[in-house]
């Protein structure tokens, strides 16, 4: 390999992935995906959610151990998409054992899933649907509600709420 190219690589390996390049891709596939499955894009990403979580689990990438309270598996996730700059920062905020008040600092998909919702169309809510991915796989379901947004600082809080066990 070229000295020039070498560098080029190792440059590329220590930047990471720039946050507007994740959220240009976001844009690109879910406006796509809406294109094509219209009402059914919510389904699709669910099922995305699922296979991102069965093979970040076959990586090691991610742990969920049925032993641990249900909060903190999705602690664990909330990190590992930290880890990997998704989002900047996760904050859960335990309000019991099956209640949480979750806010993301940071999102790297938030220019593109606001301009999603702005036409119309359904973006991938990509932590949400792994996390709801994660409690199905331990047997558990909840739901949740959008508190507030903040597009400008890429923030966004949510209200989750264990329904059953």
């Amino acid at each position: 390999m070229a000295h020039d190219e070498e560098l080029l690589r190792l440059d590329v390996v220590t930047k990471g992935i720039v946050p507007q390049f994740l959220d240009t891709i976001n844009y690109a596939i879910c406006r796509t995906v809406n294109e094509y499955l219209g009402e059914e894009a919510p389904e699709f990403f669910k099922r995305v959610g699922e296979y991102h979580l069965d093979e970040a689990l076959k990586r090691g990438l991610i742990k969920l151990d049925r032993a641990e309270k249900p909060l903190d598996n999705l602690i664990g996730i909330a990190k590992y998409l930290e880890s990997t700059g998704y989002m900047e920062r996760i904050l859960i905020d335990r309000l019991s054992e099956s209640e949480a008040i979750v806010e993301m600092f940071g999102v790297s998909v938030t220019e593109s899933s606001a301009n999603l919702l702005k036409v119309g169309n359904h973006p991938s809510h990509y932590m949400t649907n792994i996390m709801l991915a994660a409690l199905r796989k331990l047997g558990i379901n909840a739901e949740l509600r959008d508190v507030e947004y903040d597009e400008k600082q890429r923030h966004f809080k949510e209200h989750w709420k264990i329904t059953s066990t």
